[in-house]
């Protein structure tokens, strides 16, 4: 008999990471079905979506209100679609306001649920870990220092490594390949993180270009068509190929920032918001850090700039300290040695799929 299986993520990030999730399960399992929502990646790997993954795609608590009627909407048919149509598991993709009471609803009708990338609770909401362990049957953690802290929490955690490591763009340490005086700019895939972060980093790529005519600036993003971009700027869409080429980085906050750290790229971390979104998660976060390498190592290896410090000038003197100290670049490319080892190493995807088919009793 073939295995339903019902999957959602909301962004970038999930998608690719559910989609490896995916691969692996019919690799065991060659007759799955997957039905959920999901993006390009997902659906290359067969997804049934039933949802526009773009009205998912919405993060920071003011953004998501501004956009509560569509998310209620897609919410409801989601519910709907669920209650008539019969699914071995669910699979929850991180994305927790959304994902969090669909994972009630399923559990209370039985769908066993396995949610796989914990919601980053031990950060800003440890009070909502009670209302996930009555949600879930078994969470499959990405950093290992979670288990302890879901554990507390009465939830059955397991942590069998850090799907980027599957990705052969992080699976290794890269190689010295790098491009000289190219800086990366990644503002972010969402439209309201492009809106807060690129204008600002073309002023920042303007004002760099000016004294140091040699360097190039890279936006990973499409180019706008509202901007005034200078002369130095270009554009791509390939953010993999971007963090291996360039020299350093500058980087929303956000799972980017670990990534160009496994790419080997020094990086300068911006957590910038809205100021209701901003108001909010300060009321809310009880950690020291928000880049993910800082919050991984407990310590300070990447500098951030945070809010009202994102002024031009403040950023700009962060990353020309970064660019005219090769011992600070050496310093984080070492860093990034260490948390490769803490994340384990490849095959994390592979593992967490054996594990989901063995507690579905498919293996």
């Amino acid at each position: 008999m073939g295995l339903r299986l019902f999957i959602v993520a909301g962004d970038r990030s999930g998608d690719a990471h559910a989609a490896r999730l995916m691969r692996a399960l019919r690799q065991r399992e060659a007759s799955v079905e997957f039905v959920g929502i999901g993006g390009p990646a997902m659906e290359a790997e067969g997804l049934h979506a039933i949802q526009p993954f773009a009205t998912m795609n919405v993060s920071g608590f003011w953004e998501v209100l501004r956009r509560y009627r569509t998310l209620k909407a897609a919410f409801t048919s989601v519910l709907q679609h669920c209650n008539t149509t019969p699914y071995d598991a669910f699979i929850p993709v991180d994305y927790p306001g959304f994902n969090l009471p669909l994972a009630r609803h399923l559990r209370a009708r039985g769908t066993p649920v396995l949610w796989y990338i914990a919601p980053q609770l031990w950060a800003w909401g440890a009070w909502r870990a009670r209302r996930l362990a009555e949600a879930i049957d078994r969470l499959f953690v990405v950093f290992p220092f979670e288990v302890e802290f879901f554990r507390r929490a009465g939830i059955e955690a397991e942590w069998l490594g850090h799907p980027f490591l599957d990705n052969p763009a992080y699976a290794t340490e890269p190689l010295a390949t790098k491009q000289p005086n190219l800086v990366a700019l990644l503002p972010g895939i969402r439209q309201h993180e492009q809106a807060l972060h690129l204008p600002l980093m073309l002023r920042l790529a303007e004002r760099l270009g000016h004294r140091h005519q040699q360097l190039q600036f890279m936006v990973a993003c499409e180019k706008p068509a509202t901007l005034r971009v200078p002369a130095s700027v270009r554009f791509t869409t390939n953010v993999e190929q971007l963090l291996q080429d360039a020299q350093v980085a500058v980087v929303k906050a956000g799972t980017s920032s670990l990534e160009a750290l496994l790419a080997g790229t020094p990086e300068v971390v911006l957590y910038r918001a809205s100021l209701g979104t901003y108001l909010v998660a300060r009321s809310l976060i009880r950690i020291p850090f928000v880049a993910l390498p800082n919050i991984i190592t407990g310590r300070q290896v990447v500098p951030e700039v945070v809010q009202w410090s994102t002024r031009i000038g403040r950023i700009e003197q962060q990353l020309e300290r970064l660019l005219m100290n090769p011992d600070e670049q050496e310093c984080q490319r070492e860093e990034a040695r260490r948390i490769r080892m803490l994340l384990g190493g490849s095959g994390a995807s592979q593992r967490i799929a054996d594990r989901m088919l063995a507690l579905l009793g498919r293996l």
